[in-house]
């Protein structure tokens, strides 16, 4: 059996609820959410889990918030890692 696929969206970094990092909404294909000007369209999911399937044959579509404390984790850890390789290569250098 082919696993269902979903059009997936992210919300727009000025619209998000306080406290969210980001905001992710899956609809069944070719059926936009409401609030167009709130989403940019990401793309097409063809593996949703099955929590995700199971909500989407429920309501119609999923909705999904990351809080802001899990998102500000992964910027930090990647503004780490240029400092990083910069004392790396003074390492090497010297």
């Amino acid at each position: 059996m082919r696993a269902p696929v979903y059009d997936l969206y992210q919300m727009k970094a000025d619209r998000l609820p306080q406290g969210a990092g980001s905001a992710w909404l899956r609809t069944k294909p070719n059926e936009p959410p409401p609030a167009t000007d709130d989403w940019v369209f990401v793309g097409k999911e063809r593996h949703p889990s099955r929590w995700t399937a199971a909500e989407m044959n429920e309501k119609g579509s999923c909705y999904r918030e990351i809080p802001s404390w899990l998102t500000r984790r992964g910027a930090v850890q990647a503004a780490q890692k240029p400092q990083k390789e910069v004392v790396e290569k003074e390492v090497v250098e010297a």
